[in-house]
């Protein structure tokens, strides 16, 4: 049995298999190399409307899980505050033991103590089942314009 702590990000993460796991979700490209990479650290780190969650295995302190939440503040609602979910990954040889599912409660537990009325994702069709044991309804269809 694996045991993990979901937690907020902190800088030595980064060097802890941060990249790794995301890059088990999409390409990350050179930011793992960057020479602005902190530059692009500090700044999403900095920013209390970007919150990163990740999933630490406890006895190599490597990270196995990680997953955004951005806060949306709106006009509509009276001002109120959507969750945005982005960036959802385990890292490769840690999927089926929870650490996904973990994360996205510590998300929504997040967001609910940032009194957001609303939490939204956009997800594969395979992984659709997952969220829904979760809590989440298929909405609406996302729509994408790469640039």
């Amino acid at each position: 049995m694996i045991s993990f702590l979901v937690r907020r990000i902190k800088e030595a993460d980064f060097e802890n298999g941060f990249f790794e796991t995301l890059s088990n979700l999409t390409t990350v490209g050179d930011i793992r190399f960057n020479e602005y990479r902190m530059e692009i650290i500090n700044r999403i780190l900095g920013d209390q409307n970007y919150i990163i969650i990740v999933a630490e295995e406890q006895e190599n302190h490597t990270i196995i899980g990680t997953a955004t939440l951005l806060i949306e503040q709106k006009f509509i609602h009276n001002g109120g505050r959507v969750g945005h979910i982005e960036d959802v990954a385990t890292r490769a040889g840690f999927e089926g033991i929870g650490v996904g599912k973990k994360i996205i409660q510590k998300l929504i537990e997040t967001s609910k103590e940032l009194q957001c009325y609303k939490i939204i994702l956009d997800c594969d069709d395979k992984v659709i089942g997952f969220y829904e044991k979760l809590g989440f309804k298929k909405k609406a269809v996302m729509m994408r314009l790469d640039l």
